[in-house]
């Protein structure tokens, strides 16, 4: 029996919000043939002994040795079978029509890729108890380079074609690394993005972002910005210099500016200089794309950057109003980034 769909979720520990996770899956299976493979990163008691009460399911466990969630999510790849791949973090949650929407839409359209938009909900109670917000609305986008650098959607928003990312996640552009980790799904798109691709979006809200109390990446600003610092300069690094990567590069430079102007003041110099260089060694697009009206008006006269820099100093907040890591763990975080 061919399957329709596969979908890996990485996951170590977590096993509570994993039953969410489980449960939203079965209830959104509906008619299609579907495996679910659950990469064991490690966890500290085997996920497979903790959530027998989902054999009811087509559960592939695969446990491996701790080496993050980008791996997991490889070795998952390798071992699909479906015709279409979602990834799913332990503490996703799918609306029940999203798979038969977004599947049967692709089909139809002969698509490679496509999204929905979000809605969220906090996970406390039975999931019957749960209440889904519409939360936010997408742009419509058809182009590769902008869905995955500029639009970015959450990462268990697209659905793949797997002959699709099998072929361009085989030998990536920015290998796999533990840093890139808390940005796991921004290194997928990254990954994706020098290549064409039919991308559609799927009208609804079915992806279901989740809040809780446990521990996570977005719970350390500094942690995510040292992994999309690390995954541009990466990216930049080995980047083909032709004019068939001319839009990619340049966009990759847009967001390091875009990144480099939404720091707080007064924060780490290296870092802010990596980030910066990045942007001043990429292809210059318009100022438009840059910054409104005001920066604009400001760039004729004093330039892009030293514009960029005085907006910066009367906006942003000093770093330590809003810092989430101590001195030292910044500092061991931005001394990684040589490294890499």
């Amino acid at each position: 029996m061919s399957l329709d769909l596969s979908i890996i979720i990485p996951a170590y520990n977590r096993v509570d919000l994993l039953r969410y996770t489980l449960e939203s899956v079965a209830r959104g299976i509906q008619n299609l043939q579907v495996e679910i493979l659950v990469v064991d990163d490690g966890s500290e008691q085997p996920l497979a002994k903790q959530l027998t009460d989902f054999n009811h399911l087509q559960i592939n466990f695969i446990r491996q040795e701790n080496q993050g969630s980008i791996i997991a999510r490889k070795t998952g790849l390798k071992q699909a079978n479906g015709e279409y791949i979602l990834f799913l973090d332990s503490d996703d949650l799918i609306h029940p029509d999203k798979l038969v929407s977004q599947i049967s839409q692709m089909r139809n359209q002969e698509a490679d890729v496509s999204y929905t938009d979000k809605a969220v909900t906090t996970l406390i109670g039975s999931y019957d108890s749960l209440v889904f917000q519409p939360h936010g609305t997408l742009p419509t986008v058809k182009d590769a380079t902008e869905f995955y650098l500029k639009v970015q959607p959450m990462p268990h928003s697209p659905i793949y074609r797997r002959s699709y990312i099998q072929k361009h996640l085989e030998n990536p552009l920015v290998p796999e690394h533990q840093i890139f980790d808390s940005v796991g799904d921004v290194w997928i798109y990254y990954n994706l993005a020098l290549y064409p691709a039919k991308i559609i979006k799927v009208d609804g809200y079915y992806t279901i972002g989740t809040q809780h109390n446990e521990e996570r990446f977005t719970q350390h600003w500094e942690k995510l910005g040292i992994a999309s610092l690390a995954l541009m300069s990466v990216f930049i690094k080995n980047c083909p210099k032709t004019e068939d990567t001319l839009k990619v590069r340049e966009q990759v430079g847009e967001c390091a500016f875009m990144s480099w102007r939404r720091l707080p003041t007064h924060f780490n110099q290296t870092f802010e200089n990596m980030m910066l260089n990045i942007w001043i060694n990429s292809p210059k697009t318009s100022c438009s794309r840059l910054g409104g009206r005001n920066f604009q008006r400001l760039a004729k006269v004093v330039g892009v950057e030293n514009a960029a820099r005085i907006l910066r100093w009367i906006q942003r907040p000093n770093y330590s109003k809003i810092k989430t890591v101590s001195e030292s763990e910044l500092k061991e975080l931005v001394n990684r980034l040589v490294t890499i």
